[in-house]
Formats: C-alpha cells, structure tokens, sequence
C-alpha cells in the first residue's frame, strides 16, 4: 500500500501496512445512498416538474456523491504503517503528510472500541509518549485494534520504556 514509498532508514523493515477500517466510508455512503434514493423516487412519484426543479435535485444528489467519492479518495491515500522502529501515519491527497512516533518514546498502548465497533472489528489507538508536546496521540478507524496493539506491545517488548526497568 503506502511502505513502498516510504523511506526507510538502514535495518528498518515493515511490519504491519494498513488503510483505515471500511467503516470510515459509512456515514457519506449512507447519505448518499438515500439522497439517490430521495430523487428517484422524486422522480417516479413526480414525472412533470421544470428543468430548474430536475437540475436543483441533481445538486442535492450530487453533493452527498462528492461527498463519497471525496471520502473514498482519502480511504486510499491514508495509512498505518508500523516498522520495527516507528509508527507512521501518513494522509493526504493533494499534499502528503505523514506523523510518526518513535517506538522507543511510546510508553503506553491503549485500544478504544464501542460494542459496534467492536463486532464490525475497528477502533481507535491511544499511543501515550513520554513527549511533553504531544503526551497522547490517537489513531481513528484502525482495522484489528487489538491485534495492531499487540504487534506494538511486541515490538516495545525490544524498546522499553525509559526509566523502567525490565524484568
């Protein structure tokens, strides 16, 4: 997905490479499934109307399918990708922009679900830093949060956190 034109540094490898769960599309897929819906049956329950009136209806359903095809672009563009030394998070269309925490800074992975999120599998991630700037940072729509926690309690198991000692 996003690693292949990610830069790397010397002995870094991808371990995990993600987009945003497909529940980041619902909210515009649904409002633009019944804005069609709307003006079909505007349509069929009102065949005789103006062309002004048929032209106004094509905006207030094509403005929830901008919407849609906007949020699907954004889908494709976004990613999670973990190496062996940082967590990254790159987004963008137009300009590319990409955070990234260092697995050494990381003290603290916590996952965040609802019941629904929980059954359709997403969630979102809570990386807690030692960093005085950004002490936490949130990773909305992640697939398998809970596996994609493991993965970094793993990969942390080989950085431990400063000032603690392992056992």
């Amino acid at each position: 997905m996003a690693a292949h034109r990610l830069q790397l540094r010397p002995g870094e490898k991808v371990v995990v490479d993600i987009r945003p769960h497909w529940t980041f599309l619902t909210a515009p897929l649904a409002v633009s499934i019944l804005a069609v819906a709307i003006g079909v049956a505007l349509d069929i329950g009102i065949p005789k109307t103006s062309v002004t009136l048929h032209w106004v209806e094509g905006l207030v359903v094509a403005v929830p399918c901008a919407w849609l095809a906007l949020r699907v672009v954004r889908w494709r563009t976004t990613g999670l990708i973990l190496t062996s030394q940082r967590v990254i998070e790159r987004w963008g269309v137009f300009a590319r922009r990409q955070s990234e925490t260092m697995l050494a800074d990381i003290v603290e992975v916590n996952v965040d679900q609802s019941l629904f999120r929980r059954i359709v599998g997403t969630g979102r991630i809570e990386l807690e830093t030692g960093d005085d700037d950004v002490p936490v940072r949130w990773i909305y729509d992640v697939r398998k949060p809970v596996i994609v926690q493991r993965v970094i309690n793993r990969r942390l198991g080989s950085h431990p956190p400063p000032g603690i000692d392992p056992v």
